[in-house]
């Protein structure tokens, strides 16, 4: 997985870098591993693992100014869109909800929470997407 931008926005550009850093990153397999082997078996987590590894699968990110708009990152037809009207915390505040929405649209294409991890309840897909955008955030400590 990976995401990609185009804009000018130096904020979002240096955001979506960072993510992607993350993303490939060993301490974050290593935490994501950890985090899901608390809930899931053993083949299920390599399975996972493995599919996000190998996944060429590219997220496109844009940006746009909307002052009027309370959004700020949110998914969109092309990808994930970022309001760069409202980015005024922390850019790792930002990145954690960067990987969120990714691992959202990334399980929405290959429908690993189904198939994979066998999630059949909304809110309990909702609690483990919001712990990988955490743990992403808090990899990019490292």
């Amino acid at each position: 997985m990976k995401l990609t931008y185009t804009g000018a926005h130096l904020k979002v550009y240096n955001m979506v870098s960072r993510s992607n850093q993350i993303i490939n990153s060993s301490h974050f397999y290593d935490d994501l591993k950890s985090f899901l082997d608390q809930h899931y078996n053993e083949n299920v987590v390599a399975e996972f693992l493995k599919r996000l590894k190998d996944s060429d699968f590219e997220i496109k990110v844009s940006s746009n100014w909307k002052p009027f708009s309370k959004r700020f990152i949110y998914i969109d037809k092309n990808g994930i869109g970022v309001n760069s009207a409202r980015l005024h915390r922390p850019s790792k505040f930002y990145i954690g909800l960067f990987l969120e929405k990714a691992f959202l649209i990334f399980d929405q294409r290959y429908d690993i929470s189904n198939k994979t991890l066998m999630i059949t309840d909304l809110e309990e897909k909702e609690d483990v997407l919001q712990g990988i955008g955490y743990l992403a955030a808090t990899a990019g400590d490292r």
